[in-house]
């Protein structure tokens, strides 16, 4: 019996290896969608709480791995206040998730990405202004949706591709904003009590499958023309909108 056990806590284990690497890749290439990738296939693991406190181990560290490729490259001026907003909505998303159930919330949250990629993909963007206020709308929402379920890429994604930025520049603004949620988010997580013994050593294991994920994603990202990131991400918005919104 304890080595039937034992086998199928290896199992889950190394499924949760496999969806490290997958969203690994996923953040490594284009800056963000790791947790987006991740978080509904590792909350059948080990339930949404947990699930956010194993990614986010993992995501900081990817993140750091990817921090001085990108803090040469980001728009401070124009990012700073997104920045902001995402570290100040971070923990009352973080609160929602511990209080309510997220199950139907996710759902919707598909539905939304579904919607907002389709938009793009037909040649809209956001063409308002560009300031401190739109900005911290769209950093608000972004750290919000992170801290209750992991999945606020793409009010943040969508704000940064909007703009005509060199590749490189607008990749590099999502990277630091997604150093700032792995963070947050994690910090808030802890503070609930999410990050247990065992939740920590899950998160220990499966984070150097995301590393290695997010290498080889940015070394496609320099192999591969530029035009190719937008609307890779564009469509991997959709896929992932589909699987989050019928999980």
């Amino acid at each position: 019996m304890i080595e039937l056990f034992q086998s199928i806590l290896m199992l889950d284990l190394l499924g949760a290896v496999g969806i490290g690497l997958l969203g690994g890749l996923m953040h490594g290439y284009t800056g963000w969608g790791g947790a987006m990738v991740m978080m509904p296939l590792m909350g059948v693991l080990y339930g949404p709480v947990h699930a956010l406190a194993i990614i986010l181990i993992g995501g900081m560290m990817v993140s750091a791995q990817l921090f001085p490729w990108a803090i040469r490259r980001v728009d401070w001026r124009e990012m700073m206040p997104l920045f902001i907003a995402i570290a100040v909505s971070i923990p009352g998303g973080t609160y929602l998730l511990f209080l309510f159930n997220p199950a139907l919330v996710i759902r919707i949250i598909g539905f939304l990405i579904i919607g907002a990629a389709l938009v793009q993909l037909t040649g809209w963007s956001y063409r308002g202004p560009r300031g401190v206020v739109p900005a911290a709308v769209a950093g608000v929402t972004c750290g919000t949706i992170n801290g209750f379920a992991g999945l606020g890429g793409p009010p943040l994604v969508l704000y940064v591709l909007s703009k005509p930025d060199p590749p490189e520049q607008q990749k590099a603004n999502i990277l630091v904003a997604v150093a700032i949620v792995c963070v947050g988010a994690f910090i808030s997580v802890a503070v609930g009590g999410g990050v247990t013994g065992p939740v920590a050593a899950r998160g220990v294991v499966v984070a150097p499958a995301q590393m290695a994920g997010a290498w080889l994603g940015a070394w496609l990202f320099n192999v591969l023309p530029g035009d190719f990131f937008k609307k890779f991400s564009l469509i991997m918005l959709i896929i992932l909108g589909f699987v989050v919104a019928i999980f």
